[in-house]
């Protein structure tokens, strides 16, 4: 069964990437929800979209600084609000190497010492992040994040740097990707499908996993899909 995540959480009446957004998507039923992160300059993880706030790149911010700004959710709280979610952590990069290499050890070392470990899904667009993430714990559910990459090289890519999941645009996803990523024994996450002919397509496709914004229409959609199919 196609697994749904909240897109940033359920952000209708809540900032999106906020503990309220992430408590909401808990309270609709959601199966997950994904996040985005940053580390910040006194290596505190912090979640939200955006590379700066007041003009400022977050990595260059403490995270007091931060709270002078703008109220930004640390990592263990969004992680306490999910419940038993799964969460999809999405890594933010940079073009320094260097930040990129620490961010993502800041993550595996983190989630080494969680009890919600096992619920997490780490993902990047850098597949540098990826890898790292991965070597540096091979229990670790990895998943590259992709946008304009052939889905065929995509997947397998994820298999030559052992991977779990490849995260698409569900615009790339055809029949023939995701048989193949369940050949491969790939798994599928697509994003963002937000209408409900494109959520519709993704569940006939039965991949892994959909990101959306509109999880009360894909939960409608999946419902209806297990009546017809009886499973």
């Amino acid at each position: 069964m196609t697994s749904i995540f909240a897109h940033r959480g359920h952000h209708v009446d809540a900032p999106e990437n906020s503990v309220a957004a992430v408590r909401g998507a808990r309270d609709i039923g959601a199966d997950g929800v994904e996040i985005d992160v940053w580390l910040t300059a006194d290596k505190c993880l912090v979640v939200n979209h955006d590379r700066t706030l007041g003009g400022r790149a977050l990595s260059s911010l403490t995270y007091a600084a931060i709270c002078e700004v703008a109220p930004l959710a640390r990592l263990d709280e969004v992680l306490d609000a999910a419940g038993e979610m799964r969460i999809n952590i999405e890594i933010k990069s940079t073009r320094s190497v260097p930040y990129n290499r620490s961010v993502a050890r800041a993550v595996g070392e983190f989630l080494d010492a969680s009890p919600a470990s096992s619920q997490c899904l780490v993902s990047s667009f850098s597949l540098r992040i990826c890898e790292e993430v991965r070597r540096t714990s091979l229990a670790r559910r990895v998943g590259w994040l992709v946008a304009r990459q052939s889905a065929d090289v995509v997947l397998d890519q994820v298999l030559r740097s052992d991977l779990t999941s490849a995260h698409l645009p569900f615009s790339r996803v055809s029949e023939h990707v995701a048989n193949r990523s369940r050949q491969l024994g790939v798994e599928l996450h697509v994003w963002t499908p937000n209408v409900r002919r494109d959520i519709d397509r993704m569940l006939d496709l039965d991949v892994g996993a959909l990101i959306t914004d509109d999880v009360l229409v894909a939960q409608e959609l999946r419902a209806g899909h297990q009546r017809a199919t009886g499973k």
